[in-house]
Order: C-alpha cells, then sequence, then structure tokens
C-alpha cells in the first residue's frame, strides 16, 4: 500500500481470497487509468496533427480545399489514398475533426464514460460477488464501496438517460457530488477523472483495512492516492 505522500506501507499479511480479489481489481483500474491517459494523448495528438495539417496522422489522411481555399473537410483511411478503389473509413469537416479530438470533446467524453461503465459492471458483476462469497456474505449489497455506488449512478445516466444526471441522481452522490451538476449533462474533466481513480482507490483500501485491521504506519483511507496489493502467497488457515 501506498500513503498520500508516496511512501510504501507494509501490511506483512498473508493474502487470502478476498485480498486477491480486490488485487486483481486494482490491477484492473490501473490498467483503466492507463488506457485513460493513452488515449487523451492520442486525441491531443490527432487535434494538433489536423490543426497543422500534416499530410499523415496516424493513418493516410488529407483534405478538401473549398474554392475560397478553405479547408473543410479532412479524410482518413486504412489504404493507399492514390488507389482508385479507396474506401474512406469517414469523411468529416475538419473543425468537427478539431471538435472532436479537443479537450471535453466528444472523443474524451465517450472515452471518460465507456471507463466509468466498464469499471462498474466489472465491479458489480464480477468482483462483489466473489467478495461477498470469500467472506462468507448473504447478500453483495452488504460489500458497499461509495465511490463505486456514486458510478452506479452516473452509468446509469450514461445509459437510462442520455448521459444527463439528474437531480435526485446527484443528490444520492456521496464523494463525488461536487464533480456534477443536477439536471445536466456528465461531463467528465480530465483532472475529475484522475480524482474518480483516486476515489475508487481509497475505497478499496478501506475494504482492505476493514478485513485486515488497522496496522502500524496504515494512513487514513482517505489520505491514500494509490494502492497495491503485493503477492505473497495465500495465509495459512
Amino acid at each position: 500500500m501506498v500513503d498520500h505522500k508516496g511512501t510504501a506501507t507494509s501490511l506483512p499479511i498473508g493474502l487470502d481470497d478476498y485480498l486477491d480479489t480486490l488485487r486483481e481489481f486494482i490491477e484492473f483500474v490501473n490498467r483503466q487509468v492507463g488506457v485513460y491517459t493513452d488515449a487523451i494523448a492520442g486525441f491531443a495528438g490527432n487535434k494538433a496533427r489536423v490543426e497543422l495539417q500534416v499530410a499523415r496522422v496516424l493513418r493516410k489522411s488529407g483534405m478538401r480545399k473549398d474554392l475560397d481555399g478553405t479547408n473543410v473537410v479532412v479524410w482518413s483511411s486504412l489504404e493507399d489514398p492514390t488507389s482508385p478503389d479507396v474506401i474512406h473509413q469517414r469523411i468529416a469537416r475538419a473543425s468537427d475533426f478539431v471538435a472532436n479530438n479537443s479537450v471535453h470533446g466528444f472523443n474524451e467524453q465517450q472515452n471518460a464514460r465507456a471507463i466509468i461503465v466498464f469499471i462498474f459492471a466489472y465491479w458489480d458483476e464480477e468482483i462483489r460477488p466473489r467478495l461477498a462469497r470469500h467472506r462468507g456474505l448473504s447478500s453483495v449489497n452488504q460489500i458497499e464501496v461509495d465511490a463505486l455506488g456514486d458510478l452506479r449512478l452516473l452509468r446509469r445516466a450514461i445509459i437510462h438517460n442520455r448521459g444527463i444526471l439528474s437531480a435526485e441522481g446527484h443528490h444520492k452522490l456521496k464523494v463525488m457530488k461536487a464533480m456534477f451538476s443536477p439536471d445536466a449533462e456528465i461531463i467528465v474533466s480530465h483532472d475529475h477523472m484522475h480524482k474518480m481513480f483516486v476515489y475508487v482507490k481509497q475505497g478499496i483500501a478501506k475494504l482492505i483495512i476493514d478485513h485486515t485491521g488497522p496496522r502500524p504506519g496504515t494512513p487514513e483511507p482517505s489520505e491514500i492516492k494509490d494502492v497495491a496489493v503485493q503477492r505473497k502467497g495465500k495465509s495459512q488457515s
């Protein structure tokens, strides 16, 4: 485990099935962090390349000029653009392409929303039932993480309400209320996305501490910025 100052905090305990499942979920969340940051870098790169009218983006690309010389269309394709039967993957106005790849643009928001839905689905359908089973609990509802409850509300708005977070849904948020507005579209900024990852990890850290009990040097869950559960083998009963 790592505290808020980045200092490793050792928890000298055996890794039982419950902790192993939490470790698996933390690794999954960390992979989503990587996907998010790589995607954001890619969107920014696409935007910069088209704004500078570079002939090659990540694939063959180009622009058509209007009669007054204005660049109005950008095209992209995996095929040689000189081929007579080239198939364009899509054709869009250059201004739309830049807007979609800009900060808070469609691509960034689509990526953020997909990760929110993906993280909650994996937690709710795979991880949470396993944790309840490992603890011998009769209901998965006995495994609670406030941040993941907030993701449930966001996921519902994304899937069932066209991305609009209702006033009722906003009121139910426990740790992410300040990040969003009631009866408004869910717009996730870069900073808020990273806060979301931190809140999830803090919630998992609390589950770990509740399971193992506090130990010397263990930070408060609210101070934790990152979590790691080392694989050191199963505890012996």
